[in-house]
Parts: C-alpha cells; sequence; structure tokens
C-alpha cells in the first residue's frame, strides 16, 4: 500500500499546485512525475527516460491530429462555415423549439471549433433569435454553452477527447459511439433542467455586448458551397468509425479510419470555402493561428502522457492489482475516472487539463486490465464537464457578453454544468452494467 500512498500524495501535489499556487500544468505534471518517480525508488535517470518516452510516444501523432482538428475550426469559423450549420439547424427546429436547436447547434459546431470562438461566434445570431421569438437570452445561452462544453469535452475529433483516446490506447472509432450515447444523455439532462427552470432564467432589459461578427473573407456561403461545412465536419467522424463497421484488414480502411489523414480529408472539404482570392496567404494565415491557438494543449498532452509513463513504470499498478479486490472494484472501475475528472474541472477550470491528467492517471490500471477502455474513456470525458465556476475563463466571458451577476451565473451556468456531468455519468454506469 506504500506505493498506493505515493500516488495519491502525488495527485494532491498536482492539484494544490495547480490550483492554490496556480503553477502551469506543464510544470506541475514534470514535477510530479519526479518526485513520484523518485518515492517509488527509481533513479533519476530512469525517472528522466519514462518521462521522456511518455512525452514522445504520446505527441507522436496525437499533434498532427490536434493540429488539423483546430485548423479546421479556424476554417469554419473565419469563412461562416459555422454560421451556415447554425442556420440550417434553425430551421430545421424552428423558432418553438429553439433551446433544442441552438443545443443541436452547439454539439455540431463544438466539435470542430473552440467552445469560446463558437460561442462569439454564433452569439449574433442567438441575440437576433432571442428577439424574434422573445425566448430569454439566458435560455439560448445556456442551451448553446452547455452542448458547446458537452462536444469540448466527449466528442473527437476535439483535442480532448483525442488526447484521452490516445492516452488510453484506444482506437478512436470504437470510442465515438460510447461518447456520443453519453454526451447527448449530458444533453438530455441539462435541457430538462433548463425547461424546469426556464422562468428563473428570464433577464430584464438584458444587455448583451454582441462582438464583430463578420467573417474574414467578408462573402456569405451560397449555392453548393454550404455542402462543405457539413461535409467537413461530418466526413472525419465517419472515416475514423469506418474501422468498427468494417474491421477488415485492408489498406484503403487502414488509410481513411486513421484520425491524422480523415482529418486532413476534413481539412481538404473545408479549402472551397476560403475562396480562390489570396487562397494561399489566406490559408497560411489559418495555419499560423491554429498553431499558435493548439500549441499549449499539445504541449499538456504530452506532459500528461509523461506523468501517466512513469505511473506505468512503477510499482503502482502490481500493488494495485495485489492488495486490491478486484471483484469489488468492477463499478469503481467508471465512477473513480469520473469523480476525478469531475474534481479536476471544478478545481482548475479547464476541461482540457482534466480529461489529460485524469486519463494520464487511470492508463496504467487499462494496462492492467483493471477497467474497460471505452466506458473508461466516456466516464473522463462526463467528468471533465464538472462544475462551471469563477476559476473558468468561459465563465467570465458569459458573465461580460451577457452582463450577468456572478451570484446569477453560479445558480444558472454552474448548477446547469453539475447537471450535465452527473446525467452523462449515470448513463456510463447504466452501461456499464448493461454490458457486465
Amino acid at each position: 500500500m506504500t506505493s498506493l500512498f505515493i500516488l495519491f500524495f502525488s495527485i494532491a501535489f498536482l492539484i494544490v499546485s495547480v490550483t492554490k499556487f496556480k503553477v502551469h500544468p506543464i510544470p506541475a505534471l514534470l514535477v510530479a512525475g519526479l518526485l513520484l518517480g523518485l518515492a517509488t525508488g527509481n533513479s533519476v535517470a530512469s525517472v528522466t527516460e519514462s518521462l521522456l518516452s511518455g512525452f514522445g510516444n504520446t505527441l507522436k501523432w496525437i499533434g498532427l491530429v490536434i493540429l488539423f482538428g483546430t485548423l479546421l475550426g479556424e476554417i469554419l469559423a473565419e469563412t461562416g462555415g459555422a454560421d451556415v450549420i447554425a442556420d440550417s439547424i434553425i430551421k430545421l427546429f424552428g423558432i418553438n423549439r429553439l433551446p433544442l436547436g441552438m443545443a443541436v447547434i452547439g454539439f455540431l459546431v463544438g466539435i470542430p471549433v473552440f467552445m469560446d470562438v463558437a460561442y462569439l461566434t454564433l452569439l449574433p445570431t442567438m441575440v437576433a433569435l432571442s428577439k424574434r421569438s422573445g425566448q430569454s437570452i439566458l435560455v439560448l445561452g445556456l442551451s448553446l454553452a452547455m452542448s458547446l462544453t458537452i462536444a469540448h469535452a466527449l466528442i473527437p475529433p476535439t483535442p480532448g477527447p483525442l488526447a484521452v483516446g490516445v492516452m488510453l490506447d484506444i482506437n478512436i472509432g470504437d470510442m465515438i459511439p460510447f461518447n456520443v450515447v453519453v454526451a447527448i444523455a449530458a444533453v438530455v439532462g441539462g435541457l430538462i433542467w433548463i425547461k424546469s427552470n426556464s422562468r428563473k432564467l428570464i433577464i430584464p432589459n438584458a444587455l448583451v455586448k454582441v462582438p464583430n461578427a463578420t467573417t474574414a473573407n467578408g462573402e456569405t456561403l451560397t449555392g453548393y458551397k454550404k455542402i462543405f461545412p457539413f461535409a467537413s465536419l461530418l466526413v472525419p467522424l465517419l472515416l475514423m468509425s469506418i474501422g468498427t463497421v468494417f474491421p477488415w484488414e485492408h489498406p484503403v480502411i487502414e488509410f481513411v479510419k486513421n484520425p491524422v489523414w480523415a482529418l486532413l480529408i476534413g481539412v481538404c472539404f473545408a479549402l472551397p470555402l476560403i475562396g480562390k482570392i489570396n487562397f494561399t496567404n489566406t490559408l497560411n494565415s489559418y495555419f499560423q493561428s491554429a498553431g499558435e491557438k493548439c500549441a499549449i494543449v499539445i504541449l499538456i498532452t504530452g506532459t500528461g502522457g509523461a506523468f501517466g509513463q512513469v505511473i506505468k513504470d512503477t510499482s503502482i499498478v502490481n500493488s494495485l492489482i495485489t492488495d486490491v479486490d478486484m471483484s469489488d472494484l468492477s463499478v469503481l472501475g467508471v465512477v473513480i475516472p469520473f469523480l476525478l475528472s469531475f474534481l479536476f474541472t471544478t478545481v482548475t477550470g479547464s476541461i482540457t487539463v482534466s480529461l489529460i491528467t485524469t486519463a494520464s492517471i487511470v492508463a496504467p490500471m487499462l494496462t492492467a486490465g483493471i477497467l474497460q477502455p471505452e466506458l473508461t474513456a466516456a466516464a473522463i470525458g462526463a467528468g471533465s464537464l464538472g462544475i462551471v465556476h469563477v476559476n473558468s475563463s468561459f465563465f467570465w466571458l458569459f458573465k461580460e457578453v451577457h452582463d450577468i451577476s456572478v451570484n446569477r451565473l453560479l445558480k444558472s451556468l454552474s448548477v446547469l454544468s453539475a447537471i450535465v456531468a452527473i446525467s452523462g455519468g449515470l448513463l456510463v454506469i447504466v452501461l456499464f452494467f448493461l454490458m457486465n
């Protein structure tokens, strides 16, 4: 049990460092990994090798996946592709079911586009819809924010879920169906709460600070070009899932189901949105912007992999197998990852940090056969929805654009985030019992 105590101490050290002392996750993860390795009797050289090996193996291809996913989001946001998706969903659902429509919009747009960017991009449309329908801007805003967060936490090719898949060594195609089902449960739970509390979510004389919503090229997508935003978003998801539907060892299937090539194909479908004028320069600027936005995510992902490698290379997993009755651990195999990621999001304010850190902690248990890979990934994603509050940058963005008091936002956005996390977590437990 000594090794387990050291692991718990290292995790506590990591949480306190990031939350209490505001240490950046990269040095916090590295130092926690170093202390963990040294405390379990390893030399500095062997611990350093474990850290470097974990960092390199994690980023071996996830770096390109995150870059292409971010680039796709950049193109859709800047060319108006995200607006096309949003407008189509609104026409489909109509004015009377706007909260559901906003939730579906957020779910789809939140996959390729960073949630902050997506929310600001869709904000002018949402304000116009609120005025036309008479529905509270807070109801629509919470519906959109909720689904953007859920997509960000659970649905590849968003960087966080992709990183979890890599760190847990799960086929992304096998992971997607579980995460989608859990995400839908989270959305449904959130919508039920919003509908039940809609009278409390009315803002008298609502003030909304709408940013400039014009696209980079100043054009409106028309005609056949409206197909490309949907194709660029859905084709990569279908290609990454094709290995599950057709589990054949064929070179073409091996090629298209690989997340790197699947996302690159998705980017190719988005290229016609850019336009012919200054095409190369515009595309290069999108690459530059995407690289700047995703660089820190890539580095944190690699560092999380380094921390997880140290756990794998110590005797901790063997101690867990020896000291704990595995028959008693069964359902805790999904509860523990859920609670860990829920805790990390609540105390750090970062879903991505929560996903990566939790995955690095539980990955060795998967290697040892203690946990079920796909359910564990879904539990981590659901838990990472956590409680969004004052330590989250999105919390303050939402407050500023809607001019809402902190107290009211804690009673709405923060409570809603907990509801969707618990809704997703409950479905993971149901799936666990159904599968066992």
